[in-house]
């Protein structure tokens, strides 16, 4: 299995209920439904964090397909260069990151 976390920073002047909105109303579908091999998509926004902190992103996604063949052919899409473009209607910096996942309880 393939997984990836992208971690995105919300646009500047974009308040934290736009981000969630156009991320997952506007955003997500591109993926969602453009992509032939995604076998999983989640999102999880940033609420708050601890008195002091500051939070190094907004909003991270994972992602997941069977495997890297299938994750190379939905990057190489129109779906794919089609989300990459949206990135700049609602972020001011992203990236990802292939990862393990291990499950600890």
């Amino acid at each position: 299995m393939v997984r990836v976390h992208i971690w995105l920073r919300k646009k500047d002047g974009m308040s934290a209920e736009e981000f969630r909105d156009y991320w997952l109303t506007s955003h997500a579908p591109i993926a969602g439904q453009g992509y032939a091999n995604l076998k999983g998509y989640e999102v999880d926004v940033v609420t708050r964090v601890p008195e002091g902190q500051q939070a190094p992103y907004d909003g991270v996604a994972t992602l997941t397909w069977d495997d890297r063949d299938g994750f190379k052919a939905d990057m190489a899409s129109e779906a794919g260069a089609r989300a990459t473009q949206d990135l700049a209607n609602f972020t001011s910096g992203s990236g990802l990151l292939f990862v393990e996942h291990a499950t600890v309880k």
